[in-house]
């Protein structure tokens, strides 16, 4: 099997300015790359326009550049609650429907964005509220729920485009939580729409060295998508958290 290697937009910073997101188009293929991980608005409920989507195919066809995949947004929460205080836009595991539904439309705007620039697949989060989970009982297969519907509704629309789910491991919830998370998800539905996004440095966040053990090697066959970075683990000397460093571009003392 061939392998993709992508580097994402906004390995700078999230631009706005449209000259800028061209730019680093233009960098990325004067560095070598062919493929690219379309990250800008990755968080937030900005909605591509169809000019957009095509506007940046251009922009990729006059470098010469291919889309491996692209990062989806879940909505406007900026924040990852471990309990659920608030409700916000475009949230599709929202308890409210309203807010619901618009998340659904957001992730159908981002897989009508892939599906233009020919990504085969989209990375999405899906943040646990785990200490709603330990003061509520019954509340975690609520959550699960909204979290099944807004899925099921996808199916479809993704099906059509060609476009899989991929659903990216965190390091906001235990370790335990996420193995839930993806078992209960990869049950549920068939490996052409869903799969996992293995990141590395927020796995060696959670699992330490034993997340090959623990998330590689369980998921081996749904894992489609891989964000490689490196961290030190936690701590507070540079390098530490989720520094989304180079792969060995940092030392066990955290210098470059």
């Amino acid at each position: 099997m061939k392998m993709e290697l992508g580097i994402n937009t906004d390995f700078e910073r999230e631009f706005v300015k449209i000259e800028d997101m061209k730019r680093s188009l233009e960098q990325i293929a004067a560095a070598g790359f062919s493929h690219i991980h379309w990250c800008y608005e990755w968080d937030g409920d900005y909605i591509y326009a169809v000019s957009e989507m095509k506007q940046i195919r251009e922009w990729m066809e006059e470098y010469g550049l291919k889309a491996k995949s692209l990062h989806a947004s879940k909505g406007s929460r900026k924040e990852t609650e471990a309990r659920i205080e608030a409700h916000y836009r475009k949230d599709y595991a929202s308890l409210l429907e309203p807010n619901r539904i618009a998340g659904v439309e957001l992730i159908q705007n981002r897989v009508e964005l892939a599906h233009i620039l020919g990504a085969g697949e989209i990375v999405l989060h899906m943040y646990l509220p785990y200490e709603e989970f330990e003061r509520q009982p019954g509340f975690k297969e609520i959550f699960y729920n909204q979290v099944y519907r807004s899925l099921d509704e996808l199916m479809p629309f993704c099906e059509q485009r060609n476009v899989r789910i991929c659903i990216e491991n965190l390091f906001e919830a235990p370790g335990a939580l996420q193995i839930e998370q993806f078992t209960r998800l990869c049950g549920r539905y068939p490996e052409k729409f869903l799969g996992l996004c293995l990141d590395t440095g927020h796995a060696y966040l959670v699992w330490g060295r034993d997340f090959v053990e623990k998330l590689v090697y369980p998921f081996r066959d749904r894992i489609y998508s891989v964000h490689l970075h490196d961290n030190l683990g936690w701590g507070e000397k540079p390098g530490c958290g989720d520094a989304h460093r180079i792969p060995e571009d940092i030392d066990s003392h955290g210098k470059n």
